[in-house]
């Protein structure tokens, strides 16, 4: 394994349990980065009074959407209307991601002991990050389009209010 300046753990790892970990990262970061790209659609459906949310007086949009998971999320896009391809798409990909975090290594602790067996496991991770980061990049590239339509933002500025966010986030979460 390659040791970089902020490595704190050097495991001896053989190159397909390094795969595994890796690939397993990857597929977690195209979840994560779908999840975040349906909230931002969901944000501008909402803007546009295409959705409405059931949320309680007070409570900012972000900060409910924050709070659910991608299946939820999902069925709050539907409400607002999806075609038939989209949905499919995206059930593929929650089924693929709820694997992915619920029940891949679960499943898969009997092989992992064996080359031949994580190999297996890496064709099987290559699988999830494709169903997982198709769809995360369709919706990611509605997001850009939506956001810029309906918002008037560009990508560059949807970074920057996005930076903000974050660092909004980070101020009240230490206290200041």
């Amino acid at each position: 394994m390659t040791s970089t300046p902020y490595s704190t753990w050097n495991p001896e790892w053989s190159a397909t349990e390094h795969e595994i970990f890796r690939d397993f990262g990857f597929a977690a970061f195209a979840a994560q980065m779908l999840e975040s790209s349906l909230v931002t659609i969901l944000l501008a459906g909402e803007h546009a009074g295409r959705i409405e949310f059931k949320k309680k007086d007070g409570i900012k949009s972000e900060d409910f959407l924050s709070e659910k998971t991608l299946g939820q999320l999902f069925r709050e896009l539907k409400r607002g209307g999806l075609d038939s391809e989209t949905q499919a798409m995206f059930e593929d990909a929650l089924e693929a991601r709820n694997y992915l975090m619920h029940d891949f290594f679960v499943k898969n602790s009997g092989i992992f002991t064996s080359e031949e067996g994580r190999g297996k496991m890496l064709e099987e991770l290559q699988q999830l990050r494709f169903r997982i980061g198709r769809t995360q990049i369709a919706f990611s590239q509605i997001r850009e389009q939506l956001v810029e339509k309906i918002y008037g933002l560009s990508k560059q500025d949807l970074q920057r209010l996005y930076q903000e966010y974050n660092e909004e986030r980070q101020t009240d979460a230490s206290g200041g």
